[in-house]
């Protein structure tokens, strides 16, 4: 649980799973999870129109994802 606790306090969100589905989740204190989650989704909204124009058939890597949501998470 420690190990749990350390993440959260570097601002890291951690969600439960029992049989692949969430059962609960870990933020940190003081935090707004809606505000958060409209951040998150605007920043994937913005990242997909990107995607959308671009002229190459490469698709998006894991890291500009996570990119894109660790930029909502600041």
């Amino acid at each position: 649980m420690g190990k749990l606790l350390d993440r959260v306090a570097r601002d890291e969100e951690i969600v439960i799973t029992r049989h692949d589905k969430p059962v609960a989740r870990i933020v940190p204190e003081g935090r707004s999870t809606t505000e958060s989650l409209r951040e998150t989704v605007t920043a994937l909204r913005m990242l997909r129109a990107k995607a959308a124009h671009r002229t190459t058939a490469r698709p998006i890597s894991d890291a500009e994802i996570r990119s894109a949501i660790s930029q909502c998470r600041k």
